[in-house]
């Protein structure tokens, strides 16, 4: 590690090892298949930590260090979201060419793929100076659950801010396959 590396991560927002687990160690072992493992990396850390909505994943992202998300585009076949934030500058300003998001763009397609029941892949559509954009494409047609059996025990996220509204109680899970989860009223709050 040269003396310029080894600064620039010291003084990053992700911190020294988590830099260099992400940008030396993974790359070192994965070599030019980096992008594409890290994809299915990503998914496999969706799989380890589901999530029922949308607010829930950004609170989730922002938890695990990737970095601030944010739902920029909605429709029925797709998603732009962006990612950016301190984390996320640093690491483009550092090697702009060199960094994936392989990483992020196949969580995002994993959760995203299990709130939507569809089979969803990810892409970057665009970097940006200090954010990168994250195109998620899904057709409705084609149910995930077909592909594979996988249902989602989707966790509780603690939120990070002050006043954020949680959909169900602390420590409550819900296992139900690829589909938001709508909070059941009571008879009380019904009267």
């Amino acid at each position: 590690m040269s003396q310029q590396l080894y600064d620039e991560l010291l003084n990053s927002p992700q911190g020294l090892i988590n830099g260099t687990l992400r940008d030396v160690i993974l790359p070192a072992i994965l070599g030019k298949e980096t992008d594409e493992m890290l994809y299915w990396i990503g998914k496999d850390l969706a799989r380890q930590y589901p999530v029922a909505s949308s607010q829930d994943l950004i609170t989730l992202t922002h938890q695990l260090g990737l970095g601030d998300l944010s739902l920029q585009k909605h429709t029925k076949t797709s998603q732009l979201w962006q990612l950016g934030g301190p984390i996320v500058a640093s690491r483009i300003k550092k090697d702009e060419e060199n960094t994936s998001f392989g990483l992020e763009c196949g969580y995002l397609a994993q959760e995203i793929e299990f709130q939507l029941g569809t089979v969803v892949e990810g892409r970057i559509s665009d970097y940006h100076h200090n954010y990168v954009e994250i195109l998620l494409k899904n057709d409705p047609q084609t149910n995930s659950t077909t592909e594979r059996t996988e249902l989602a025990t989707f966790i509780h996220v603690t939120p990070d801010t002050p006043g954020s509204t949680d959909d169900q109680p602390a420590g409550k899970q819900s296992r139900h396959p690829g589909r938001h989860l709508k909070r059941r009223s009571s008879k009380k709050e019904a009267k």
